[in-house]
Parts: structure tokens; sequence; C-alpha cells
């Protein structure tokens, strides 16, 4: 007799690149494009940000409030008010287009695609969560699990959620995205390390994938 309601879920072993492309921006901004990318992100906006650390962007209109105004120069060595974009190459062969931006206070910018349109907010403290709908439904969630600045390097470690559902299926996608930056020669040498699984579940079964490692590294040029 076939116990399961429909055919059972084969652990699925989706590369991180494919779930979140957000890719770009966050970390220094690395925008991390999310949409149909797996640890990428998409330039992510959110229009505000409260003193709880939780930011929300169902409604709101695509506008930064905290975007930098002016545009500070990498040869005085420093990354505040900066925007860097470049190539980063993976050790899975693929190449990543990257954004990075930095806030006039140093901390990386992070950008992504919502429902509702572009987002982006500034990266500030450790515990910051960030939670919107991506292009694709379902609910993501972002946060910031360490965050060291310096006037020319920075290093952050960020955390996101995604659920969807199809039917009687939920699928949860986790990746944890660490960026080191840091200016040298005039360029920002950027090192990516993307850890990220996928698990889908029907009533009684539980199919997880394997995790995905993937490092990038790359260096950007300042626009």
């Amino acid at each position: 007799m076939d116990n399961f309601p429909q055919q059972p879920l084969l652990p699925q072993s989706r590369g991180i690149k494919k779930q979140w492309i957000i890719l770009g921006s966050v970390i220094g901004v690395l925008v991390i494009v999310m949409g149909g990318c797996v640890a990428c992100g998409a330039l992510i906006g959110l229009s505000s940000f409260t003193n709880s650390n939780v930011a929300s962007t169902d409604g709101e209109e695509p506008h930064d409030s905290r975007r930098s105004s002016g545009k500070s120069s990498s040869g005085s060595g420093t990354l505040a008010g900066t925007t860097w974009s470049g190539t980063s190459n993976c050790d899975d062969g693929d190449k990543l287009e990257m954004v990075f931006k930095f806030a006039e206070s140093g901390n990386p910018i992070y950008e992504y695609q919502t429902k509702s349109g572009l987002r982006s907010v500034e990266l500030a403290e450790v515990g910051q969560l960030i939670r919107f709908v991506p292009p694709g439904g379902g609910v993501t969630s972002a946060s910031v699990d360490s965050l060291a600045v310096s006037s020319d390097r920075v290093s952050h470690t960020m955390s996101f959620s995604t659920e969807s559902s199809s039917g009687e299926t939920l699928t949860q996608s986790r990746s944890r995205v660490g960026t080191e930056t840091a200016i040298a020669d005039g360029e920002l040498q950027v090192e990516t390390t993307i850890r990220s699984q996928s698990v889908s579940s029907q009533p009684g079964i539980v199919a997880p994938g394997d995790e995905h490692v993937i490092v990038c590294r790359g260096k950007l040029k300042e626009q």
C-alpha cells in the first residue's frame, strides 16, 4: 500500500547561487540577489529601520533613506561612502557579478529585491533582522550574525532563511554568507563563503538536501 499522499520527495541539491542571487551588494554590501538564487541575494532595499532592529519591507516604497549622498575616494584608503563592482570567481567554476556599497559610517549596505520593489538597508549591528517577501513569494528572513568594521576593511556574516509551500509540500532554504572585504592597491579584495541547504517536507516525510559550500574571490573596482 502506498503510504505517501503523493510521490515521495527527493533530497534537493540546489546550489546556493540558484536561490539567492541577490548577490550584489550586501555585505559591504554584497548584494546577493535573492529571488531564484540560493545564496545570492538581490539588491535589497529597506526604506526604514527601527530601533527594534527589525525591518519589514511589505508595502513600503523602494526608497533608501540611509543611502549615502556623496562619494568618497578609495585613494584615501577608506571604504566609507564608496561603491565597488566587479566579478568574483567561485571554486565551482562560476563567475558572479558583485556590487558592494558602504554607507558614510563605513557600514555595509544590504540591497535586495522584494515583491514590492528594490530595498536597501545599512547593516549596523549584530542581531539586526530583516524580513521581506521576495518576488517569487514566500517569506525570507535575513539576520546579521557578525560585523566588524574598520576604515579599510569590513567583514560580516549573514544568515538567510526562506520558506515557501506548494500543496502539501513545504520547502525551507537556509544559507549563511560570510564576506571579507579589504582595500589593497586601490582595489577591493573580496572573499565570500556561501553555505546553503534546502529541506522539503510533507506530512510524515522530511527530505533534507546536502549542504553546499561555495567560496568566491575577486578584486573589485570603485565606481
